[in-house]
């Protein structure tokens, strides 16, 4: 081969590795945010959380037809409805129950099989002026909705926006602080729910006070990983919990409660801390996977402020 044709043919070789390289998916795992990407199922709790490899794309299942026309069970009062349009209204002689689907909803895979589920807020009322609202979590089951989880989200709260990615499902919705009255909620509030085998979560909960969000972020470990006793869990936090105190509780992902306590975080020159405890689940015999949620709650009524999460496999 001709030598002035060598310099540009290992050029273009060159090129074509570099392209190669830049497309393989690291290996790490990536550090954890207060959202994360799509939830394995546990059938395959090996599958990563690399946000480089493209998600299945969507096609078919659930749509607002059937959201409004399909049958519930509903969280706050226990009884099965099927709505017509969005509603059910049922008047006897014990006075009148109704059930509203409202108009904020999302469409989106929660369970990472490439069909459209969804997450809808029902609103149940039975006659006397509480409004309670829940985030209903439906899959696609033979073409037709399922119902699979639920979490109550309060009485007469405002629900923004509700929104699924990554099989996450984000609500933007203001609550009643600890002055509020019930008719009129003025804290604003971000929550984030998984879908974790057959329960929805709740896995991070930040609010807004005074202009100032209040935030826990689980830097170390990723979800997903699996550890040996004993570990340790690191975060971060925007604002102090009250007298520096964290609380957190330890679940099996059926809902089961193994332990809860409470630890001193570590203040920044700001008002922001630090935190890293140390955890042990051998003596409980704990094998499978465990949730770990930390909580910051107000001194005034209980409620919580701030809620932070990690799922993790300690052995």
């Amino acid at each position: 081969m001709p030598r002035k044709f060598i310099f540009p043919i290992l050029v273009l070789v060159l090129a074509i590795l570099a392209c190669n390289i830049q497309s393989v998916s690291p290996t790490s795992t990536p550090m954890p945010s207060t959202d994360t990407p799509m939830v394995p199922t546990l059938t395959n709790p090996a599958v990563t959380t690399d946000t480089s490899v493209a998600p299945t794309p969507i096609s078919g299942g659930l749509t607002l037809d059937m959201l409004r026309n399909g049958t519930y069970h509903t969280p706050a009062y226990d009884r099965t409805v099927s709505l017509v349009n969005g509603s059910y209204s049922d008047v006897s002689g014990s006075g009148t129950f109704s059930v509203q689907m409202l108009n904020v909803y999302a469409i989106g895979d929660l369970n990472g099989d490439g069909k459209n589920d969804a997450a809808v807020i029902l609103a149940e009322n039975d006659g006397g002026s509480g409004v309670f609202e829940s985030v209903v979590a439906l899959v696609d089951q033979a073409g037709a909705p399922h119902q699979v989880s639920q979490a109550q989200l309060g009485d007469r709260v405002l629900v923004n926006s509700v929104d699924i990615s990554s099989g996450v499902i984000h609500l933007d919705l203001v609550v009643q602080g600890p002055s509020d009255p019930l008719c009129c909620p003025s804290l604003p509030q971000k929550q984030n729910f998984w879908l974790i085998g057959e329960k929805l979560w709740l896995m991070h909960l930040d609010s807004t006070i005074g202009g100032t969000e209040h935030t826990i972020v689980v830097e170390i470990p990723a979800n997903w990983a699996t550890l040996t006793n004993p570990f340790t869990v690191n975060g971060s936090l925007t604002v102090l919990p009250f007298e520096n105190t964290l609380a957190y509780r330890i679940y099996l992902i059926d809902g089961t409660p193994v332990n809860q306590s409470s630890f001193t975080v570590i203040p920044n020159s700001g008002i922001s801390g630090t935190f890293s405890h140390d955890f042990n689940l051998s003596a409980a015999g704990i094998t499978d996977w465990v949730i770990i949620q930390f909580v910051d709650t107000s001194a005034a009524d209980g409620s919580t402020i701030a809620l932070g999460s990690v799922i993790l496999k300690a052995h």
